[in-house]
This record gives structure tokens, C-alpha cells and sequence, in this order.
């Protein structure tokens, strides 16, 4: 009922930005609008309560069938008859320009409805991530040049920066030339010139075009530990590879670098650990996580102890390293669960280079697609070797949408956090600023994703949903919370008003193209013509209906017939 809920709130705001286009420009050049409705069909009636009412010449209804709406002018009938008297009202009598405008401004409404709901995002947005940076990716370009997480970014090629949209903005500015970043590293002010590589899109859709990256993200590494081996000294006080720390020697910890920090100048004593682990209990049939505090004392081993390639901290062996590149799930029959590893083992190296992190496990899986890849993998303090063959592997998103991705088969957790955050600086003008930046953005990648289904490299099938899906998608959207829907409106009003400009008959699009060819040929076309390509726009259009409720009922079977047990 949820996503019914917001389903009906997301299209009636959709349909009413997008017909109310359509009525005010007919009503600002004196056209008759006899009718003005949200949704197709009767009027809703409730008993005796019909939703509908009139007002001077103009009806106002809420209909059944909530996938669109529309406002009917007099004359736009081209069966219909119009009084002489009522021809100059009339919208096949308006100059062809005043039609355009009519018929455009519903599209232009829909896009435009972008403007505000973006500008609404952005200046309730208080805060506004620092230029501050959480990771540096190992290998990336900042990586060899030197910078550190940590670093404040101040300037970027001689331009003053405070948040980390303007460190973005910067790289993608140069165009995959090098940059110089100005930084502070703990008050010392250091200059750094760091090269551009092209960003790896692991979709491969480049929905956002050419991208570049110099390997910074704003996210620290979290706190999430990963235990050696079951004779390591963390395995021996109780900890639990996937355990976040909390406090360590009674500090408290933000991420894996404080817990570093800490490790390194422990000196060899005992350290007081207090983590957070995830179990899961059973509640009658639910399946609930518990969360339980372990607190323990580490004893630290010493350094001969180390198993080969483990991180080294200071003067003792902890047996404890981040949490990353440990394999949490194998998928069954794909390359992973094929050549034999397991939940928990930890990915060391791969086409023969140490890796730290998923982004370099990505980025090498892309460099070395066309062939076999040697993988070295850590079980407890054994090194082992594998090869394996990377496959385009299928997932299915949140929204039952299924996208294709190079991979190995195996699932993670994400070990990041937060980095920081500093008062908007200037939040109107950014907000002004963003929300059209945004709306040409969502624009353009609602473009491109035709571009690629037209291509090929999207299935339509996949692609293309209906209202089942809409629904899904607002009622999860909301549940996130109400930025994550109003962003999701947003993309969907520039969707609504791009599909409305396609030259099919029926659609606005094709009712614009008449109208220009109208203009060219200085005469009207011919009332056949516009009858059959109605037809064929009403058959290309239910049809293409039909094919979204069919992917709908694909892709919910299972929670359709759920409800009938």
C-alpha cells in the first residue's frame, strides 16, 4: 500500500506539471479548454461524490486510470464541429505558432518542474562535503604523486576550493590534463601535480559521457577489521573479521586509519578493544541482526609471528587489517565458486600487482578482461593461487532491473564511512546553480539511456518498465528518505517530458511535427493522413504499454504470487 501511495502522489504531481503546460499557454492565447484531467476515462465516483467539477467553461476531473491525463481543447476533434461564432476559440484555428506553443509547453513543463525540485534539494542541504580526502586509491595518479587521506584541498590549478563538488569539478575541467592541487597535511601547506585517467564505468553505458579520475574519493576507509587467521592474536581475544571497531585503548576510533595510528605507536602492550558485531537471531519465522558489543584485550604477537602479507604495524603482530578485499559471499557457479574460493578469504594480488582496495580489483578486472587472470588469495596465513576467467555476470538491482558487470562472483562489504562535512558555503546561489545544472544532467543521461538501448548495449526488456516498476521505484525512493524521492521526481519529470517530444502521433511530439509540417508546406495535412498516423500512434503506443506491463509482471512474478499465497 506504500508504494501505491507514493505512486499515485508521484504521477499526480508528474501529470499535473506536465497538462497544466498545456492549460495555461491555451488559456493565455484564448484557446476553449472544455476539459482539464488528471488521468484517462470516467470521472472517479465515490457514491454520490463525483472528483469533478466545472468551472466557467472548463471541466476538472480526477479520472480511473491514473498513467496519464489530458486537456482537451475545442477543436482538437478533427471529427468535431465548430460554431462559427466559436472558430476564433478554436484550436485548429490558431496560427501554428500559437499551437506549437500550446502543445510544446506541456514537455517544457515537465522538464522545467526539474528546476525547482532541484532547487528545493539543494537549499535545504545545509552542510556540504569538505575538501577533505577520505581515500586515496593505491596505484591511482594521486596515489604516486603523494597526496594523503587527510589532505585538505585548498586551490586547484590556482583556483581557492572549500568543498569536494569543486575538487570534481576541477578534474573534470582539465579534460584528462594534469592538475595542480594546493593542500594542507596537518598546517604544512604542499603542492602536488597529479595526472588524469580516463574514470571506469564498470556499466559501460557512460550514461554521464567522458569522465576523468584522479583516484581521491571523499569516504574514508571505515572501521571494519578483517582477522588474519584463527592463531592470530585478534582471533584469540574474541574478535571476528567484519567487527567494527569502536574504541581501541580507550580512544574512539572514526575509521581504519585511527585504528592504524593507534597500532603503530602501541609500543607492544596490551590493547583494550570494545567492537560492534552484527549476529542474527530468529523472531518466529523473521530473521532479525542483534547488534552485540565485544569487549576484549589484545595481545599483541611478535612480528615473526606476521604471516606473509599481512600489514605490518609498529613493533607487534595484531592480526588485524581492514575489512576490504575480503570475499563475504560466493556466488554458486560462477568463477569464483568454479576455481574454489571461499567466504572470508582476502584477495592479496591480482595479474601480478598487490592490491588494497575494490576499486584496484575493478579496475584491474577491466585491464586484464581478455584473458586469464592470476589471482593470489590469502585462507588464514596460507597463500594461495588461482586462475580464473572473468565473466559478464547478470544482477538484479533494488528495482528487479537487471545490469551486467565484468566480475568474479563474489559479494563484499562496503568498508567506508562518512568523510567531513562544513556549513554550504553561499547555499542560495549553489542552490540556484545546481538546480539547473541537475536538470540538464538528468537530461542528458535520460538521453544517452535511449542512445544505448538503441544501440544495443541496453535490453529493452531490462530498460523499460511500467507502473509496476514507477511504483516500486517511489515507494522504495521514499522510504529512503524524501531526498532520495524528490531527486527521483525530478529525473522522472525530464523522462516524462523527453518521451513526450518523440515525433510518435498522438504523443506531443507528434502533434509538433504536424504543426512544422503544417509550416513548410503552408497548408494544413490532410485530415486522413492525421487519422491513420493517430492509429498507428495509438497501436505503437498501447503497444509499447502492453510490452512494460508485461517486463512489470517478469520481473514481480514472485511478489505477485505471493499474494495469493
Amino acid at each position: 500500500m506504500a508504494n501505491l501511495f507514493w505512486f499515485i502522489v508521484l504521477i499526480g504531481i508528474l501529470i499535473f506539471a506536465h497538462e497544466s503546460g498545456h492549460f495555461l499557454f491555451a488559456k493565455l492565447f484564448r484557446v476553449k479548454v472544455l476539459t482539464f484531467s488528471l488521468g484517462f476515462g470516467t470521472p472517479i465516483r465515490l457514491g454520490r461524490f463525483k472528483l469533478s467539477f466545472r468551472r466557467g467553461e472548463t471541466e476538472y476531473r480526477l479520472a480511473w486510470f491514473p498513467m496519464g491525463g489530458f486537456v482537451r481543447m475545442l477543436g482538437e476533434d478533427p471529427t468535431e464541429e465548430i460554431a462559427a461564432e466559436e472558430q476564433a476559440r478554436s484550436f485548429p484555428y490558431q496560427k501554428p505558432w500559437k499551437r506549437f506553443l500550446i502543445i510544446f509547453a506541456g514537455p517544457m513543463f515537465s522538464i522545467l518542474l526539474a528546476v525547482p525540485i532541484f532547487f528545493i534539494y539543494h537549499v535545504l542541504q545545509d552542510k556540504a562535503p569538505a575538501s577533505v580526502i577520505g581515500r586515496v586509491v593505491p596505484g591511482s595518479p594521486a596515489a604516486v604523486a603523494g597526496l594523503h587521506p587527510e589532505d585538505r584541498v585548498l586551490a586547484i590549478d590556482g583556483r581557492s576550493i572549500r568543498t569536494w563538488e569543486e575538487i570534481d569539478t576541477g578534474i573534470q575541467d582539465a579534460e584528462g590534463e594534469s592538475i595542480e592541487l594546493a593542500v594542507d597535511r596537518n598546517g604544512q601547506g604542499l603542492n602536488f601535480t597529479v595526472s588524469s585517467e580516463p574514470e571506469f564505468d564498470d556499466t559501460g553505458l557512460e550514461l554521464e559521457g567522458k569522465r576523468w579520475d584522479i583516484g581521491l574519493r571523499f569516504r574514508r576507509q571505515g572501521k571494519l577489521v578483517g582477522v588474519v587467521s584463527p592463531d592470530s592474536p585478534a582471533h584469540r581475544a574474541g574478535l571476528r573479521s567484519w567487527d567494527g571497531v569502536l574504541t581501541l585503548a580507550g580512544i574512539p576510533v572514526r575509521g581504519w586509519r585511527d585504528i592504524r595510528h593507534i597500532l603503530e605507536n602501541n609500543g607492544g602492550h596490551l590493547l583494550p578493544v570494545s567492537a560492534l558485531r552484527l549476529t542474527t537471531a530468529k523472531a518466529g519465522a523473521v530473521t532479525l541482526e542483534v547488534p552485540r558489543i565485544v569487549d576484549t584485550l589484545l595481545v599483541p604477537a611478535a612480528q615473526e609471528k606476521r604471516p606473509e602479507g599481512v600489514m605490518a604495524f609498529g613493533d607487534g603482530y595484531f592480526g588485524l587489517e581492514p575489512i576490504d578485499l575480503y570475499i563475504n559471499t560466493v556466488e554458486e557457479e560462477k568463477p569464483a565458486d568454479k576455481i574454489g574460493i571461499e567466504p572470508g578469504d582476502k584477495i592479496v594480488a591480482m595479474a601480478g600487482e598487490t592490491i588494497f582496495s575494490w576499486d584496484q580489483f575493478t579496475s584491474s578486472l577491466i585491464s586484464n578482461q581478455d584473458q586469464p587472470i592470476e589471482l593470489k588469495v590469502r585462507r588464514g596465513s596460507k597463500l594461495m593461487r588461482f586462475v580464473f576467467e572473468p565473466e559478464m555476470l547478470t544482477q538484479t538491482t533494488e528495482f528487479k532491473q537487471k545490469i551486467r558487470k565484468l566480475g568474479l562472483g563474489v559479494g563484499y562489504v562496503n568498508n567506508i564511512a562518512n568523510g567531513e562535512f562544513i556549513d554550504r558555503p553561499q547555499r542560495f546561489r549553489h542552490a540556484v546553480k545546481m538546480a539547473f545544472v541537475d536538470t540538464g544532467g538528468a537530461m542528458a543521461k535520460n538521453v544517452m539511456g535511449f542512445v544505448r538501448i538503441f544501440e544495443g548495449r541496453v535490453k529493452a526488456t531490462e530498460a523499460i518498465g511500467g507502473p509496476g516498476m514507477i511504483a516500486a521505484i517511489a515507494g522504495k525512493s521514499a522510504k529512503m528518505g524524501w531526498q532520495y524521492f524528490v531527486q527521483m521526481m525530478a529525473v522522472l519529470s525530464t523522462l516524462l517530458g523527453i518521451l513526450n517530444l518523440l515525433p510518435i502521433p498522438i504523443l506531443d511530439g507528434g502533434h509538433i511535427l504536424f504543426i512544422l509540417l503544417e509550416a513548410v508546406m503552408r497548408r494544413p495535412v490532410p485530415m486522413k493522413v492525421r487519422i491513420f498516423a493517430s492509429y498507428i500512434g495509438l497501436f505503437l503506443l498501447m503497444s509499447l504499454m502492453l510490452f512494460a506491463i508485461g517486463n512489470d509482471i517478469r520481473r514481480y512474478w514472485e511478489e505477485i504470487t505471493s499474494v495469493f499465497g
